[in-house]
């Protein structure tokens, strides 16, 4: 059967597996929609629930909260 949606802890699991992933979230301070194509983990801190992406075309280092995603890999995220 294929997946609809995921939890967020199976998502961020997902996140952290060391692959490329096409993720889309939220600007925390304009509410703007991002998509980061081809972005692969380098860091998490679970305390304060925030990730570190390299985004694989530019190099470019990305910082963003957990609850800011809301989809990996075209699968939606659910609470």
């Amino acid at each position: 059967m294929k997946r609809t949606a995921l939890y967020h802890r199976e998502a961020l699991r997902l996140l952290e597996d060391g692959k490329p992933h096409k993720l889309r979230l939220w600007k925390m301070s304009t509410g703007d929609h991002l998509l980061y194509q081809d972005a692969v983990c380098i860091s998490t801190y679970h305390r304060g629930g925030r990730h570190k992406v390299r985004l694989l075309a530019s190099g470019e280092i990305r910082e963003f909260r957990d609850f800011c995603l809301y989809e990996i890999d075209d699968l939606p995220i659910y609470l």
